[in-house]
């Protein structure tokens, strides 16, 4: 009768553990409120800014409900040349091989990297320092809950153009 009684009692309890195991595994999709630009001015204070100057080092900040961001700010690109050639290298899928790339339409590619930000008390922020002069593409690559378990949650997000100027 006792071994009945704690199958019983053990059926009853069996499903409200799982329960509560299943609600910590569900993870909302990440949201991205704002991508701000920060540079130090000449008091050493954070000031907003619209536009970056070129070859000065400014601060992107992603307020984000993300566990991770990742910044693809789109500002260098360079691809390895044949010898003696103006024609690209390709890799055996017919993508380039890349020196270094920080454009998001590179990502998975050998060498293709966004910068890694880390959580400061307005959002996450990386530095960056554009080389030259133009409009440049910038992508936020936010996840939730992607680096201990199964269910990874990731969301693009197109931050939209940055005009670089000077000084």
């Amino acid at each position: 009768m006792k071994k009945i009684y704690n199958l019983i009692l053990l059926g009853f309890l069996a499903p409200f553990t799982l329960i509560s195991c299943l609600q910590e595994d569900i993870v909302p999709n990440p949201t991205v409120q704002s991508v701000e630009m920060y540079m130090e001015d000449i008091e050493g204070n954070d000031s907003l800014i619209t536009q970056p100057t070129v070859n000065k080092s400014f601060r992107f900040v992603v307020k984000t409900d993300a566990d991770i961001a990742t910044v693809w700010p789109g500002g260098e690109r360079r691809i390895v040349k044949k010898v003696n050639t103006e024609t690209d290298s390709l890799d055996m899928f017919g993508n380039p091989v890349l020196i270094v790339s920080d454009y998001y339409s590179d990502y998975g590619l050998v060498k293709a990297r966004g910068f890694k930000t880390a959580l400061g008390e307005t959002g996450w922020y990386t530095s960056y320092t554009y080389k030259e002069i133009g409009e440049f593409d910038v992508t936020i690559l936010v996840t939730n809950h992607g680096y201990n378990s199964a269910d990874y949650k990731q969301v693009v997000y197109e931050a939209g153009k940055v005009t670089v100027v000077e000084e």
